[in-house]
């Protein structure tokens, strides 16, 4: 199956398509934005409360916040101060200023 961009409508055969998570546009890695700490995803340990006397949920994070694709409308309407990057894998890390490259 032959996907295509929504940002530029371009077929994309050799690269995946993405979907973003707020509307559902579907994306290739060049135009989609990827927030890598959205905490949508974040999973809880909530349990519903029993019945009885109102108490306010407790709420506990138990897995970080995990990396989300997204369109630039949702990335800037959504995500506005948010770190992102085009690419879905993590950039490679940056070397040092000065360091020396060893074989």
């Amino acid at each position: 199956m032959i996907l295509n961009c929504g940002v530029n409508g371009e077929p994309r055969p050799d690269h995946e398509i993405f979907v973003c998570h707020h509307c559902g546009m579907p994306v290739c890695e060049a135009h989609g934005w990827v927030v890598p700490d959205d905490d949508a995803f974040a999973t809880t340990g909530w349990t519903p409360p029993t019945p009885g006397p109102s108490v306010p949920a407790q709420r506990a994070v138990t897995n970080p916040p995990q990396p989300a694709m997204h369109c630039r409308e949702c990335a800037d309407t959504h995500h506005k101060r948010a770190e992102r990057r085009h690419g879905w894998a993590a950039p490679p890390p940056v070397a040092p200023p000065g360091a020396v490259r060893t074989p």
